[in-house]
């Protein structure tokens, strides 16, 4: 019974070590802004032996999208991670310190030692009031862990849509040129989205690229380190297939199956009545449509689609329209003729026939060369 007491106080003191530990590790103590005074050594760049000072960046992202076609632009929220070494500051911070690390407000740190100036060059709009903080050690190991909120510019296309394909690129700066600092990022990059989920879009690539970006005026021109984040997104394409895309070609392919029924006998009146349904159908399904499709300045894949079966519908009556003329117009002057008109039905029947296969490859040919093509 004594040995059973003694290990649960143990246990239980061995408990409060475990979380004063861990407390003490994960509630670093505050830097010390005092130190400060000597801005001359805190904001110079940390160079040494004149490289650029080696900035490495991890993206963790929470949300992407939703993408908007009208202004080519999409939205992302996510926390950006950047680190580099400075050792005269870490020197400065824990001359007097026993501690090893340190944390720092974003707004507290402006201005008091050097940091890169990260910047978005493809931003549209950005909330700066988000999460922003420095952890300093004394190596010299700088981290800024801030969150990014807002919307940046993309370049998309969607001639294909719904089976379109999308890459969201997000481009980061410093305020300093390549001889100063070079950005990198920290490999692997599907880590960086694995917390994200879409339900109309599927992820195939996540990215990240280094390149170099050049700007100038008329008095001077530099080099800048860029690095792009880059997501490749491919649109699941069932919603539209299902309820625009399906519903309107079986109401072509109907249309065009008209032509199955006879010109010359009492099939007329409802052949006419059947494709001139399906034509107006068509016509309101388009409008009812056009609130799920986006508004662009050129033609997509869907809105093609649309016109061609629009067009196979228009020709099907067309055509009924065009034979019950002839036949009329026929009959009337074998009437006058006095000759009997049973070339009239056979050549209506023959044409009838040539008509709805023509068009009806024309059609599906017409889909399958938009598919390929677009």
């Amino acid at each position: 019974m004594h040995i059973c007491k003694y290990i649960e106080k143990f246990s239980t003191l061995l408990f409060f070590l475990l979380v004063f530990f861990a407390n003490k590790g994960i509630t670093a103590a505050q830097c010390d802004l005092s130190v400060f005074e000597d801005q001359e050594t805190a904001l110079s760049i940390p160079m040494e032996d004149y490289d650029p000072v080696d900035v490495e960046l991890l993206p963790t992202f929470v949300k992407l999208g939703p993408v908007n076609g009208e202004e080519y632009s999409f939205y992302a929220d996510f926390y950006l991670k950047s680190s580099w070494y400075d050792q005269d500051l870490a020197d400065l911070l824990f001359e007097t310190s026993d501690d090893y690390v340190c944390r720092l407000e974003g707004q507290d740190a402006y201005g008091k030692f050097w940091r890169p100036g990260l910047e978005f060059l493809n931003s549209r709009s950005l909330d700066e009031t988000g999460y922003d903080k420095f952890t300093i050690s004394s190596d010299g190991f700088i981290q800024n862990e801030r969150r990014v909120q807002g919307y940046f510019g993309a370049d998309l296309n969607f001639k294909k849509f719904p089976f379109d394909s999308q890459v969201l690129s997000i481009s980061i700066i410093p305020y300093f040129d390549d001889t100063m600092v070079t950005l990198r990022g920290l490999e692997p990059a599907e880590e960086w989205t694995r917390s994200l989920n879409f339900s109309d879009w599927k992820m195939t690539e996540t990215s990240g690229s280094a390149t170099s970006s050049n700007f100038k005026s008329s008095s001077w021109e530099n080099n800048f380190s860029t690095y792009n984040i880059s997501v490749s997104l491919q649109r699941i394409p069932n919603y539209y297939v299902i309820k625009i895309l399906t519903p309107v070609f079986i109401m072509a392919i109907l249309a065009l199956a008209s032509f199955l029924l006879s010109p010359t006998t009492e099939d007329y009146d409802t052949r006419t009545s059947l494709t001139v349904t399906l034509l107006l159908t068509v016509v309101a399904y388009t409008f009812i449509a056009g609130d799920d499709l986006p508004i662009l300045s050129y033609l997509t894949f869907t809105d093609i689609f649309l016109v061609l079966s629009f067009m196979a519908c228009v020709l099907a009556v067309v055509a009924i329209l065009a034979e019950r003329s002839f036949k009329v117009y026929r009959e009337r002057k074998l009437e006058v003729e006095n000759t009997e008109n049973f070339s009239v039905d056979d050549f209506l029947e023959r044409i009838d026939r040539y008509l709805g296969v023509f068009f009806t490859v024309i059609y599906l040919g017409s889909l399958t060369l938009l598919y390929i093509w677009i």
